[in-house]
């Protein structure tokens, strides 16, 4: 009985070790996890180009604005998330779409089909 005591204690303690590990650090080497996506040299020499073709407007954030809100706001044409995304990435290199600052000022992509 001591021994089965002394295995499942030890189970339990490995179980609770690699859940931590992994909540902590994910399961995914970081050179795994960013294969899919350009090295900052790709994206850095297509940006400049991309940018000019996208129309933006510069707006401040207030409490309670996300991307989707304030593009939706502006636009009146829909466009889908994963293109609004992609372009606000593109106009604005240094910002996290996911966490707008309050009081910060970003380009928004503007898709009205008269600015073309």
């Amino acid at each position: 009985m001591n021994h089965e005591k002394r295995f499942f204690t030890i189970l339990f303690i490995l179980a609770c070790w690699t859940s931590y590990s992994d909540l902590t650090s994910g399961s995914l080497p970081a050179g795994q996890a960013s294969a899919t996506q350009p090295s900052m040299k790709e994206s850095r020499q297509s940006r400049p180009v991309e940018k000019a073709a996208i129309n933006f407007q510069r707006i401040t954030v207030e409490p309670g604005d996300t991307l989707l809100s304030v593009t939706e706001r502006m636009n009146k044409q829909q466009t889908s998330i994963e293109q609004v995304l992609k372009d606000f990435s593109i106009l604005n290199p240094s910002a996290d779409p996911n966490h707008l600052q309050i009081g910060s000022t970003y380009a928004f992509p503007y898709y009205d089909k008269k600015a073309n």
